[in-house]
């Protein structure tokens, strides 16, 4: 005899994260099953990455055993979104953006299947620009991967740069996650695809930046992903209107209302700070 679950066993089953969404004439992001605003609350999780991979080596834990429990825990919260951060032009590629298939990579993976059968959804930010290494490791300088070769500073002006950085995107983007059986690039619960993280601007050449924004924007359209595609404002505010003329959708900001490391608990209501 079939029976109805209750209340609080659905409330602890979430639902799929595989809503697709849309952008309506007036720039706001829908979703398109029934047309309401889309507001998702999270935060940046790295723990497949960078140093937050690192410190979880420090104690030696299992790292897919702490996806499952976070993600479990930010599921109880109520949380419905992640910003899924990845050096991969840092620790999974090569000088010339070929995509290394690692341990970074496997974890990235592994995230993103538990994330989607919490009902999380996530925007993906694949190419970051600071070193891996900070803070905890920069002497280290073995990392492979094309952020390391050309550098920051370079990377908006610099053809092969910027080869570079369409080369991985393509291949990121085309890469078929063996936890899911799905490419990222129509991966369900990615809905946004960040080009870069904290990009160096370079306002002063309006055309040279639109170019670049088209250049890694064209590169996400290549593979076939019809994801919204933001770029980064980071620390000039006058790459606005080269945003704005470029085919990319929208934008984020790099934001730290908190600011970077207090190196203390921070105590108290620090929602209020982020309320826009």
């Amino acid at each position: 005899r079939a029976t109805a679950p209750s209340p609080r066993a659905a409330a602890a089953t979430p639902s799929l994260a595989n809503r697709a969404v849309y952008l309506d004439s007036a720039g706001v992001v829908r979703w398109r099953d029934d047309r309401a605003e889309v507001t998702l609350f999270g935060s940046n999780y790295v723990v497949h990455t960078a140093s937050d991979y690192r410190a979880a080596g420090y104690v030696h834990a299992d790292r897919k055993r702490m996806i499952d429990e976070d993600v479990a825990q930010f599921a109880r919260m109520g949380w419905d979104g992640l910003r899924l951060t990845f050096w991969g032009d840092w620790e999974s590629s090569d000088s010339v953006g070929n995509l290394i298939a690692n341990d970074h990579l496997d974890l990235l993976d592994y995230l993103i299947a538990r994330a989607r059968e919490r009902g999380i959804y996530m925007l993906f930010s694949p190419i970051q620009l600071y070193g891996s290494n900070w803070p905890d490791a920069l002497q280290d300088t073995t990392e492979p991967g094309f952020g390391r070769h050309f550098g920051k500073g370079r990377m908006g002006t610099d053809s092969a740069a910027i080869a570079a950085q369409v080369n991985y995107l393509r291949q990121i983007l085309n890469h078929v996650n063996p936890y899911t059986g799905v490419a990222l690039k129509d991966e369900p619960a990615i809905l946004f695809v960040e080009l870069v993280n904290e990009p160096w601007h370079h306002p002063e050449d309006l055309q040279g930046s639109i170019r670049y924004i088209n250049a890694l924007t064209d590169a996400v359209r290549s593979t076939g992903c019809s994801k919204l595609v933001f770029y980064n404002v980071s620390q000039d505010f006058r790459i606005g209107e080269a945003i704005r003329r470029s085919r990319a959708q929208g934008l984020t900001f790099g934001w730290y209302p908190t600011g970077l490391n207090s190196g203390h608990e921070l105590e108290g209501n620090y929602l209020r700070t982020a309320d826009v």
